[in-house]
C-alpha cells in the first residue's frame, strides 16, 4: 500500500517559488472520501480504537496497521453528506496533515512537501506559509513539527511491527461480520494479532512489551476489531437500495 494516498501532485516547498502562497481552510474532507483505509502510528490506537478497526496489512517491510475507513474500496464511510468527518471521531494523523507530507531522499533527507492539486491553494486569501522577510511563517513552523512528530511516531510503528513479527503474534484472519437483517459480509487478507500465542507470551516478553510502550498499543489493537460491526452498519446504512452486498472485499 502507498502512503502517498490522497495525494495528486506532490511538490517540494520552496521558499522563493512559493514565497506568495497562501492556504484556505478546507470546508471539507472530500480529498478523503475515496479512501477506505490509511496508514495509523501506533501513538493513535488508543484514540482510534475507539472509532475504527485497527489491522495490519501488506507483507514483509510494508506490513503496517491501518485505521479501517471502508469496507468498499474508494468509499470512506466516516464522511457524512455533506463531506464532514462524522462529528465526535477520531481523524487519523495522515488525514490531518493533509495537504502537506515529508519526502524522504536515500540520505534520510527530509523536505517539505504539498499537494499541488488540493483546491485550498492560492495568493490572496488564508494562512502565509512565509513571512514579508521570506522567513517560516509560525503556521509553516507548527506543520513542520506536526509532520515531524507524525514521521518520528510512524519509525517507532515500525519497530512495533518488527517486534510483533519476531514474537510470532501476528496472523492472517478473516472476519465474518453478519448484521441483523441476515446481509453478511467476509473481511479478508488483513492480519491481526493471535491472543492465545499472546497470552502464552512469557512473563519476561510482556514486560519487555511494557517497557517499550508496546503492551497498551496490544490490548487497543484487539479491542479495535469489535468496530468491524459498526462500520459493517456504516456501510448497509449508506448502501444504494438496488445495491447488492459484496460477501467479501480484498484489501
Amino acid at each position: 500500500m502507498t502512503t502517498m494516498l490522497l495525494y495528486k501532485e506532490i511538490k517540494a516547498l520552496n521558499r522563493d517559488e512559493h514565497k506568495n502562497l497562501k492556504l484556505k481552510a478546507a470546508e471539507n474532507c472530500a480529498f478523503a472520501a475515496q479512501t477506505h483505509l490509511v496508514p495509523l502510528a501506533g501513538l493513535e490506537f488508543f484514540q482510534a480504537a475507539r472509532h475504527y478497526p485497527i489491522v495490519f496489512i501488506g507483507q514483509g517491510e510494508q506490513l503496517m496497521p491501518i485505521a479501517l475507513l471502508g469496507l468498499k474500496e474508494g468509499h470512506n464511510a466516516y464522511l457524512d453528506a455533506a463531506q464532514q468527518w462524522q462529528a465526535n471521531t477520531y481523524v487519523p494523523a495522515f488525514v490531518r496533515r493533509y495537504p502537506f507530507v515529508l519526502a524522504q531522499d536515500a540520505s534520510q533527507n527530509f523536505t517539505v512537501c504539498f499537494d499541488a492539486a488540493y483546491s485550498g491553494w492560492n495568493e490572496e486569501a488564508g494562512r502565509q506559509l512565509f513571512t514579508d522577510e521570506g522567513e517560516n511563517s509560525a503556521y509553516l513552523n507548527e506543520m513542520i513539527q506536526f509532520l515531524q512528530n507524525f514521521t518520528h511516531e510512524m519509525e517507532r510503528t515500525r519497530l512495533l511491527v518488527s517486534t510483533l513479527n519476531e514474537l510470532g503474534l501476528l496472523t492472517p484472519r478473516n472476519l465474518q461480520l453478519t448484521h441483523a437483517n441476515g446481509e453478511s459480509f467476509v473481511l479478508r487478507d488483513f492480519q491481526a494479532i493471535d491472543e492465545a500465542k499472546f497470552a502464552a507470551l512469557s512473563d519476561e516478553q510482556v514486560l519487555s512489551l511494557h517497557k517499550s510502550g508496546f503492551l497498551g498499543w496490544i490490548y487497543a489493537h484487539l479491542m479495535s476489531l469489535g468496530n468491524a460491526n459498526q462500520l459493517f452498519e456504516r456501510f448497509i446504512n449508506n448502501k444504494p437500495a438496488d445495491a447488492q452486498v459484496a460477501d467479501e472485499t480484498r484489501h
